[in-house]
């Protein structure tokens, strides 16, 4: 069976609700604010298949933060970081019947009770790509 990637962000994105932190820690970092939804395509997927979501992240620090595809929760959504001084690499997958020809990625920073108010998780991704097969 044949696959393909997409690439749904190739240059780094900085969530939360304080953009002066995220650019002391990763200068020149575009600050997009508590949420962003991201348009991709899949051309020619087979949307019975598994995919998988591959990013980085760094200073991640809280288990409430959004990360869907189309509407659906990617299963353990972004990870929290063991350190804000280091990337990590993160491998997802997306269920079956989740991706499409078009599709949205939605990243959301929220608070530690998982609301978009207060004090919300200051984080960066990077490198966001899918692999998927196609028919």
């Amino acid at each position: 069976m044949a696959s393909d990637f997409t690439v749904v962000i190739g240059t780094r994105q900085g969530f939360g609700n304080e953009p002066a932190y995220l650019t002391g820690m990763e200068p020149n970092v575009p600050f997009v604010g508590s949420t962003k939804t991201f348009a991709f395509s899949c051309p020619n997927v087979n949307p019975t298949e598994t995919a998988i979501l591959m990013f980085q992240s760094r200073d991640v620090n809280l288990t409430k933060n959004v990360l869907s595809v189309n509407g659906i929760d990617i299963p353990g959504g972004i990870p929290v970081s063991p350190s804000k001084d280091t990337w990590n690499g993160n491998v997802m997958l997306i269920n079956a019947g989740v991706l499409r020809s078009s599709n949205e990625l939605l990243v959301g920073s929220r608070n530690a009770a998982g609301h978009v108010a207060g004090d919300l998780d200051d984080f960066i991704l990077d490198n966001v790509v899918v692999m998927y097969k196609t028919l």
